[in-house]
């Protein structure tokens, strides 16, 4: 079994465990991507991925709605510090926010990096200030 495979199957074993609101996104062609099911307004995804001559990586993805763009999101995440690489992505109606670690760095299982990433940026997301129009 290789390394995306183990990591896969261990994020299986423990999300059916902990947190079955996962579920597999069978289309997904640069690893694996799980969603999570829930009903609030933030959609979360997780990934297993690897490109070409790359180390694998884990990632937690928050998009979130685009009233974000209206705070100063971007300045919060820029001068944070973290030990997950964070990305920030804008569209026209969303902002993607990632948090990877390749698994040269990984200090502990996937749901634990999941986890953690997920409360390092929902810490960001929430310290986020409404800004006013000029």
């Amino acid at each position: 079994m290789n390394l995306i495979h183990y990591y896969r199957e261990q994020f299986i074993e423990l999300k059916s465990q902990f947190e079955p609101n996962w579920e597999e996104d069978p289309l997904y062609k640069f690893g694996y991507r799980w969603n999570a099911i829930t009903k609030n307004m933030y959609k979360e995804f997780f990934l297993i991925t690897q490109m070409q001559d790359e180390p694998l990586c884990l990632m937690y993805v928050i998009e979130l709605p685009e009233k974000y763009k209206k705070t100063n999101i971007s300045e919060v995440v820029k001068n944070v510090s973290s030990s997950y690489e964070l990305s920030m992505y804008y569209n026209s109606e969303k902002i993607l926010l990632a948090s990877c670690i390749s698994i040269e760095n990984l200090q502990q299982t996937s749901l634990g990096f999941l986890n953690q990433a997920r409360g390092e940026i929902i810490d960001l997301v929430f310290s986020a200030i409404q800004l006013k129009d000029m």
